[in-house]
Order: structure tokens, then C-alpha cells, then sequence
């Protein structure tokens, strides 16, 4: 029984060898210049991170960012390691020489609304607004096996118009039509559906002749649908008679 005791012990003590082993060479981090959480399409992000106590089992490092590239400005500017890069997922290798890297992170927020004009209709599309971040940064080894995951920072796309058409439709009250303001909106139809939620909340209730606006807008995308097609047909047409 005593036996069992030194073993468990033995064990428990390795365990706790481990664990504070794996603290200890936990790569430490600094950043000057906090990013916020949520942000604004095109706003310029510009911090500096400090990476000290490297682990001696990494052989590479990789940076990882969703910002843009700014115009006459590196992505990357890597200060006392003499580099830049332009690239948004970039790595290089380390030693047990590189006791320390700093690097200024300098980009723009992505966009992620695209508008396009078909005869008269405006179609404004939006992107994903989560799962971006600032940094990711790896260690791994010569064999591409990971050695440390440093840190994440991630960050929202704020859109003021599609907040400002959520708190809009959220004073709906009839659940039909709160969803059909909100097909119209993911439809792209954004000037149209912003229009409709104007009129029912200042006015706390439909136009007599609500009826006509499902027809008319879908009258709209219809015809669009059509136009295409037929534009496309007479690219074929024109195609063939050159031949």
C-alpha cells in the first residue's frame, strides 16, 4: 500500500515538474498599442508586439494576419530583426540565438460590403463580420510539428448600417413582416428594405398598398434575372457570329 502511495506521489510530482517546466518556457508577450475588439471597415490598425522567452524546441515562427496592406507601408516591419514583409501569413526561423522579436504590425480593417449597380437596383452584399484577427503567431519545429500557439487576437467588423437596420426592424412587431424586411436586407435590397422600415416605424403600420411592394420588388429582381440572361444570350450570339 505504501508502495502505491510513493508511486502516485512520484507521478504527481512529475506531473507538477511538467507543468511548471511548460510555464516557464511559455513564450512571454508585450503589445503597445492596443487594437480594439470591434471595428470599422478601412480604419488603419497600427500596434507593436515584443516576444520574449522563445522556446529553444521552436525552429520557426509564424505570423498571421487579416489586416490589409496599407499603400507605401510594410505589413510587418520586424525592428530588430532588420526585415519587412508584405505578406498576410508569413514565417522565417529561429534559434536559440533569437532571444527576443519585435515587430510593428501596420495594416487596414478589410472590406466587407460590396455594392453593384444593375439597371437602377443597387445590390449592397456584406461578408462575414467575425472570425478575423489582428495576430496569429505559431512556433513549430523543423518538422512542422507545433511547438507553442502564442496568442490570438481577434476582432469584429462593425457595419453602422446594418446596426442601424437591426435596431430598426427589432420595433416590428408583426414577426411576417420583421422577416420579410430582413429577406429583403440579405437579398442585397438594402435601400429598399431600409425605406419600407422607415415608413412602418414612424408610422406604426403599413401603407394601404403594402400589397404592391412584395410584387414591385420582386418585379425588379425578376427583370434583373432576365437581363442578364438575355445579355449573356447575345454574348453567345455575338460569340458565334464572329466565327
Amino acid at each position: 500500500m505504501k508502495s502505491l502511495k510513493d508511486v502516485n506521489y512520484l507521478f504527481l510530482s512529475l506531473f507538477l515538474l511538467l507543468l511548471i517546466g511548460s510555464t516557464v518556457s511559455a513564450t512571454n508577450i508585450e503589445i503597445n498599442g492596443q487594437p480594439q475588439e470591434k471595428v470599422l471597415e478601412g480604419q488603419v490598425i497600427n500596434y507593436t508586439l515584443t516576444l520574449n522567452n522563445i522556446p529553444p524546441a521552436a525552429d520557426y515562427i509564424s505570423f498571421d494576419t487579416d489586416l490589409v496592406k496599407i499603400d507605401n507601408s510594410h505589413l510587418y516591419n520586424f525592428t530588430n530583426l532588420n526585415f519587412t514583409s508584405d505578406s498576410n501569413k508569413f514565417d522565417f526561423p529561429v534559434n536559440e540565438s533569437t532571444t527576443s522579436i519585435i515587430v510593428n504590425i501596420n495594416g487596414q480593417i478589410p472590406q466587407i460590403s460590396e455594392e453593384k449597380q444593375y439597371d437602377g437596383v443597387t445590390l449592397v452584399k456584406y461578408k462575414q463580420s467575425t472570425g478575423y484577427a489582428y495576430d496569429r503567431i505559431t512556433l513549430t519545429n523543423s518538422k512542422g510539428n507545433l511547438i507553442e500557439s502564442v496568442e490570438t487576437r481577434p476582432f469584429e467588423i462593425s457595419i453602422p448600417e446594418v446596426e442601424s437596420f437591426r435596431e430598426q426592424i427589432n420595433k416590428v412587431d408583426d414577426p411576417f413582416f420583421k422577416k420579410y424586411l430582413q429577406d429583403l436586407h440579405d437579398k442585397g435590397l438594402v435601400t429598399e428594405s431600409k425605406t419600407l422600415a422607415d415608413h412602418l416605424t414612424e408610422n406604426d403600420k403599413w401603407p394601404s398598398y403594402w400589397w404592391l411592394v412584395p410584387g414591385i420588388i420582386l418585379g425588379l429582381v425578376i427583370g434583373f434575372l432576365i437581363g442578364v440572361r438575355f445579355n449573356s444570350k447575345d454574348d453567345i450570339d455575338v460569340g458565334e457570329d464572329t466565327e
